[in-house]
């Protein structure tokens, strides 16, 4: 029994209480997350293979664990060097932005971050230790603020990886717009690109469900200034892929 290092990453649904609150049917609520959960399972768990760079070795990467309590989610796993925490951190990022491209936006969002560091956890008493969580739950409470997920520096963030992006204020975040667009919409392998409408349906998803939020928090500055962010964030993908006509005007009326 002891820690051990591990790559980890830490999700909160945003506004979950309430949600909870203003909900009908509470059960309803539940089968929405239990099937972004497990369709986000899903995702990371198709990256599962890396190469050691030094060896050539293949490296198996399905190790990731996830435990779900109340609006929080927890995947994590472990690494014996630093070239199988970065391929873990990377493929993690691959599932996370695929997963984050796709799911049907509705009124859920998430705020997270993706970090390194010890960890213990007992998978027959579902407990979790360790200054790894800490800091992941610390990144997420006090760092992300947006509805962005944060990448912890000691994974060694850099521009030249995609998905991997630098904010305005130096904090390194998924761009998991850029990287679910190059990995859905360009040729994958033996899985040919998505049709150019069903990216757009994407899209649109993000959009409506940004507005959306941006109308029912226009009186109350706090929240209104984190769907702000990512109606930013948004923005700047349309323009970077050259599609004004999904921009969001974000100026308040």
């Amino acid at each position: 029994m002891g820690v051990k290092p591990h790559v980890i990453l830490y999700l909160d649904i945003l506004g979950y209480k309430n949600i909870i609150a203003s909900s009908t049917n509470e059960n309803d609520y539940l089968e929405s997350v239990h099937t972004l959960m497990s369709l986000l399972s899903k995702y990371i768990e198709e990256y599962t293979h890396g190469v050691d760079e030094k060896t050539g070795c293949q490296l198996n990467l399905s190790r990731f664990k996830s435990m779900i309590f109340s609006d929080n989610i927890l995947f994590f796993a472990p690494y014996d060097s630093e070239i199988d925490m970065l391929n873990l951190a990377n493929n993690l990022i691959y599932g996370l932005s695929q997963f984050l491209f796709q799911y049907t936006k509705s009124n859920i969002f998430f705020r997270g971050a993706i970090t390194s560091g010890q960890l213990f956890y007992d998978e027959k008493l579902h407990f979790v230790f360790g200054t790894g969580l800490i800091r992941a739950y610390e990144l997420e409470s006090t760092v992300a603020i947006y509805p962005r997920i944060v990448i912890d520096t000691c994974l060694k963030p850099s521009p030249i990886l995609v998905g991997w992006a630098q904010d305005e204020d130096g904090i390194w975040y998924v761009d998991y717009l850029t990287l679910g667009h190059a990995l859905l919409c360009n040729h994958r392998g033996e899985e040919p690109p998505i049709p150019h409408e069903t990216f757009l349906s994407y899209m649109d998803s993000h959009r409506n469900a940004i507005c959306s939020a941006l109308k029912k928090y226009k009186t109350n500055d706090r929240v209104y200034s984190k769907y702000g962010w990512l109606a930013s964030y948004h923005n700047r993908f349309c323009r970077y892929i050259g599609m004004p006509d999904l921009i969001i005007d974000i100026e308040r009326r």
